[in-house]
């Protein structure tokens, strides 16, 4: 489970019915709306509207979480198995700035996002680079193309908000540490958090011929197993199964 403590709890029933995610990218929307967390909760519930996100932020800088952020939400077009969605009061032609309440919001939950989910602390380069971005960036963020979060606020977004960000963490990148479940590291499975397992055990000299495919195959769990012996381990300590000291080995934060 990772929820925001600052903000308040607003489960919508998606929560309990999408699939799990592991996010590497968050995305500022607006919601065309000028209306409080709760409201935009009310709304979607009223409506059976399916385009969810994970966050809603009010004028006031108020947030309410509705997803749970290893939840998908579907605010994302074909980022939505990867990314975390926040909404926020607006206009109805999307066409203010944020206010000083919300950037101060956003920029915490970009911080809480960098630090649960090990968010890249950098802005998307592509459609699929982990990262931090505005809804407006890449077409396949949307079904058709958007201008969401607008004009004035994709700006802030550039000279305002990624820079307190960066600022925020004290002017300089920190080290990403992906956070994983151990859940998805078994054989057979296919998903991120095997990607991040691979490409931190390439980085410790580990062989996969294939590359950081996402599927956990052979090639992986020799690959693990010989970190393992690496470690001096032997027997079940050195079945090509990570633990938590494999990943805590590996630089990798079980959630």
């Amino acid at each position: 489970m990772s929820r925001y403590r600052e903000a308040a709890w607003l489960p919508l029933p998606e929560n309990t019915t999408q699939p799990h995610i592991t996010p590497t990218q968050l995305i500022l929307h607006s919601a065309a709306a000028p209306w409080s967390p709760k409201r935009l909760r009310d709304f979607w519930n009223e409506r059976g509207v399916t385009t969810e996100s994970h966050f809603g932020v009010g004028y006031d800088g108020a947030v309410g979480q509705f997803m749970d952020t290893h939840v998908r939400a579907d605010a994302n077009a074909s980022a939505n198995n990867r990314a975390i969605s926040v909404e926020s009061a607006a206009d109805t032609r999307n066409s203010d700035p944020w206010t000083p309440d919300q950037i101060d919001a956003l920029v915490e939950i970009m911080v809480w996002a960098h630090r649960t989910h090990g968010i890249p602390a950098r802005i998307c380069r592509s459609e699929t680079d982990p990262g931090f971005g505005v809804h407006r960036m890449f077409r396949k963020w949307s079904l058709d193309g958007t201008e969401c979060p607008g004009k004035a606020r994709a700006e802030q977004f550039t000279g305002t908000v990624f820079p307190r960000f960066l600022e925020t963490l004290g002017g300089v990148l920190e080290p990403v540490v992906p956070t994983v479940e151990l859940e998805n590291l078994q054989y057979g499975k296919t998903n991120g958090d095997v990607v991040d397992l691979q490409k931190a055990l390439i980085e410790h000299g580990g062989k996969i011929p294939a590359g950081a495919t996402g599927y956990y195959g052979d090639q992986t769990r020799a690959a693990v197993a010989a970190f393992q012996r690496k470690q001096g381990w032997t027997g079940p300590a050195a079945d090509g199964i990570p633990g938590v000291e494999t990943c805590k080995r590996l630089n990798l934060r079980v959630a």
